[in-house]
């Protein structure tokens, strides 16, 4: 991109893109900042860009850069509460004993599960714990998806027999 192109183009444009994204945000230095950063935009990715097709590109970019400085600046905004507000918020923390009885199912869980083949094992647990679908599962152990299909069911009967309800 020719020095004379971008110079010409600052030179044309740079008022009336800091007008317009100032308007916009309330904030002179910042629209600055912005301009600065669309033409620096510009140089990357406008170098094929017609001679008429230059200015709805400048406009374009500031207009996206500024839309989403508002967006992450109204996600940052919080909103002051009472502390009568706060103090009606839910603990959603578990009990101390039902922090233990789910440790306590964990452990059991994980002793039926050392109770299956190692293969069914690991097929359950990279299909339920991993997330990972019956294909994936089925590519990852270069077996097919109907014996995924067989394993998994194996090792849900199993645990079903042997967790208590």
């Amino acid at each position: 991109m020719s020095k004379g192109r971008i110079s010409g183009l600052f030179s044309r444009h740079r008022r009336e893109l800091t007008d317009y994204v100032g308007k916009r945000l309330r904030d002179r230095d910042l629209a600055a900042d912005f301009v600065q950063e669309t033409f620096l935009r510009f140089v990357e990715h406008g170098d094929a860009l017609p001679a008429g097709a230059c200015r709805a590109f400048l406009f374009s970019t500031a207009h996206n850069l500024t839309v989403d400085h508002i967006r992450a600046t109204q996600r940052r905004r919080t909103t002051a509460v009472t502390h009568e507000e706060i103090a009606d918020i839910a603990d959603d923390q578990a009990w101390p004993d039902q922090a233990a009885a789910a440790r306590q199912r964990i452990r059991q869980l994980a002793a039926h599960l050392e109770e299956l083949p190692p293969m069914t094992r690991r097929i359950f647990v990279l299909n339920r714990v991993t997330g990972l679908s019956y294909q994936q599962t089925a590519t990852k152990l270069d077996i097919s998806e109907s014996s995924v299909q067989k394993h998994l069911a194996a090792a849900l009967q199993h645990l079903l027999r042997r967790l208590p309800r």
